[in-house]
C-alpha cells in the first residue's frame, strides 16, 4: 500500500511502518523508505510530515536501527563532531556507556581515531559491553575516586573530552579530570544547574540538546549520512532490542540512559 501525496506544500504523506520516541519509519508517496523526525503516530497510520525532516533509509538498515540512528545516533555524532570537536589522538571519556547514546559514542570515538576511549558505567556487565564495542578501558561510575580513576587509566594525564549526561559529583569530578583546553559536553536531561564559575585551564563546558537540530535539518542529514553508511558497512552497531530490551516504561528509559535497572 502506498500513501497518497500530501496537499500541504512542503509536506509528504508517509505510511508509517515503525515508531520510536524521536519519529517514525515508513514509506513516502513516491515509494521511498524514510525516517520522519518530529512525528508522533502509530503503525499503519498515514501522516503528513515536513519534507525537510524526511531522511532516506538505505536497504539493509532495519526500521529499529534507523530509529536509533536518527535519535541517539545523531546526538552521539554531534556530541563528538560539533560540540567537542574531537581530534585524532585525544582521550575521550564517555559516561553512560551502556545507554544508546553512550554505546554509539564509544564506537564513533573509535572511528574518529580518538587516542583513548574511556567508558564509564555502573556495573561490570556494562563495562564489559563497552569494551566489546571498542572502548580501550572501562571504569566504575561511582563518584568517589572518579577523578583519580580517569587520570590513572589515561597514564596519569588529564583527559581532553568528556561526554556527561549526569550532574552533581560526577560532573564536578569529571571536570576536575579535564586537561587545559579540554571540553566537557553536557547532554540529555543532565541536572547540571549549578553555576560553573571561572574555570582555570581554559576548559569549556558545552551543552547539547538534540531538539535544536530539528530547526537545522542539514545537521541531521550530515550526521545520518555518515551513520547510515557506517552501519551499512558493518562498522557501527546501533543498540537494538536484543542488546538493550526497551519494553516497559521506566525500564525503557533506564536502558536508554544507561542507569541501573
Amino acid at each position: 500500500m502506498c500513501a497518497t501525496r500530501a496537499t500541504t506544500p512542503g509536506h509528504e504523506v508517509v505510511l508509517v511502518g515503525s515508531v520510536g520516541p524521536h519519529g517514525v519509519v515508513g514509506t513516502a508517496s513516491d515509494g521511498r523508505r524514510v525516517v520522519a523526525l518530529g512525528v508522533a503516530a502509530e503503525p499503519e497510520d498515514v501522516v503528513s510530515a515536513p519534507e525537510r525532516l524526511l531522511f532516506p533509509v538505505p536497504d539493509g538498515i532495519s526500521d529499529v536501527q534507523a530509529l536509533v540512528l536518527a535519535g541517539p545516533g545523531v546526538t552521539a555524532w554531534h556530541l563528538l563532531r560539533t560540540c567537542a570537536h574531537l581530534r585524532p589522538d585525544e582521550a575521550v571519556v564517555v559516561h553512560g556507556a551502556a545507554g544508546e547514546v553512550g554505546a554509539l559514542a564509544v564506537q564513533l570515538a573509535r572511528h574518529f581515531r580518538a587516542g583513548r576511549v574511556v567508558a564509564v558505567a555502573d556495573t561490570a556487565a556494562r563495562r564489559e559491553h563497552a569494551l566489546a564495542l571498542g572502548a580501550d578501558v572501562a571504569v566504575d561510575a561511582e563518584p568517589d575516586g572518579l577523578r583519580e580513576r580517569l587520570l590513572a587509566v589515561n597514564g596519569g594525564h588529564p583527559v581532553d573530552v568528556v561526554l556527561c549526561p549526569v550532574g552533581g559529583a560526577v560532573f564536578r569530578r569529571s571536570l576536575a579530570a579535564l586537561a587545559p583546553f579540554g571540553r566537557i559536553v553536557v547532554h540529555g536531561e543532565s541536572p547540571v544547574t549549578e553555576a560553573v564559575g571561572p574555570i582555570e585551564g581554559s576548559r569549556a563546558v558545552i551543552g547539547f540538546w538534540s531538539g535544536d537540530c530539528l530547526g537545522r535539518p542539514e545537521m541531521v542529514a550530515r550526521a545520518l549520512s555518515e551513520l547510515m553508511g557506517l552501519t551499512s558497512a558493518g562498522r557501527l552497531r546501533p543498540p537494538v532490542g536484543d542488546e538493550y530490551p526497551l519494553s516497559g516504561g521506566a525500564r525503557s528509559n533506564r536502558a536508554r540512559s544507561g542507569r541501573p535497572a
